[in-house]
């Protein structure tokens, strides 16, 4: 009894975290209610097999936070504003791929960060819109199928695609099906003085799924990188929909200078052999 209680107290300060760095809070504040009510429940109760069951589903917040609103980007349009939302998309000379496909008030910074990029590289970015609710435009990687991604895709060798993870601290998770790139990449990010950690192939956050959009380009590589609140909130002095496109700082710069680096000298004009 006491181990079950402790451990949704444990989700429950889980949740909050969530809150306090997520910008799309519903699925939080749903997740609060159901572990508020455990929590009740097991005080209340000598005992509860059902809810240790349930507990097997609700101990993984992330699978919660995740749950997208609409199954493909056809039910998204359908139900959304076109105001809600807009789309970006660049050809460049080059064989790298800039893929952003949670901007706006999703994953915040990421928009800023492919835009600036685009002034080099071929870019795609989809941009939430919507205050509030900018996370109901979320659609998981694996679901993302908006057109105009999936025709660029077709015509680039590889794709660096930009995603944010829910995380006070500064740090890198690294992805993505070219395991060498990878590697080497968040060895880049280390040497510069950024937190990097390359992720195991198959990993939650990995982006190594063939069906994750960014792999369906003409080869099938890429690299993924899931950047925390924390160090997104750091390149910008205001870190708002609205005030970052304005506000972006020296750690910011040094963030594009380090990806261009290494596109330039690993992908660019080179073999994508691994």
């Amino acid at each position: 009894m006491l181990r079950i209680k402790n451990r949704i107290e444990d989700l429950l300060k889980k949740i909050e975290e969530a809150e306090r760095v997520s910008f799309g809070r519903r699925p939080q504040l749903c997740m609060r209610r159901i572990a508020t009510k455990l929590l009740k429940y097991s005080t209340v109760k000598k005992t509860f097999p059902v809810l240790a069951t349930a507990l097997v589903s609700f101990m993984n917040p992330v699978s919660i936070l995740a749950a997208d609103k609409y199954r493909n980007f056809e039910e998204l349009k359908a139900n959304e504003s076109p105001f809600n939302f807009s789309v970006f998309s660049k050809e460049k000379d080059t064989d790298v791929l800039i893929l952003a496909p949670h901007g706006g008030g999703i994953e915040g910074g990421t928009s800023e960060l492919a835009k600036e990029l685009s002034e080099t590289y071929s870019t795609y970015l989809f941009e939430a819109l919507k205050t509030p609710g900018a996370f109901d435009l979320h659609l998981t990687s694996t679901n993302f199928d908006e057109p105009q991604a999936l025709e660029i895709l077709k015509e680039h060798e590889f794709t660096l695609s930009l995603h944010g993870y829910a995380s006070n601290d500064q740090h890198v998770l690294v992805g993505g099906t070219d395991r060498d790139k990878a590697e080497a990449i968040t060895s880049t990010l280390n040497d510069a003085g950024y937190s990097a950690e390359l992720l195991d192939e198959g990993a939650r956050l990995s982006g190594s799924s063939p069906n994750n959009v960014a792999n369906k380009n003409k080869t099938g590589k890429s690299i993924q990188l899931e950047l925390s609140t924390g160090l997104r909130k750091s390149m910008f002095n205001t870190f708002s929909l609205k005030g970052r496109s304005g506000t972006r700082n020296e750690t910011f710069y040094n963030f594009i200078d380090t990806l261009s680096g290494f596109l330039n000298e690993n992908v660019e004009g080179k073999g994508l052999t691994t």
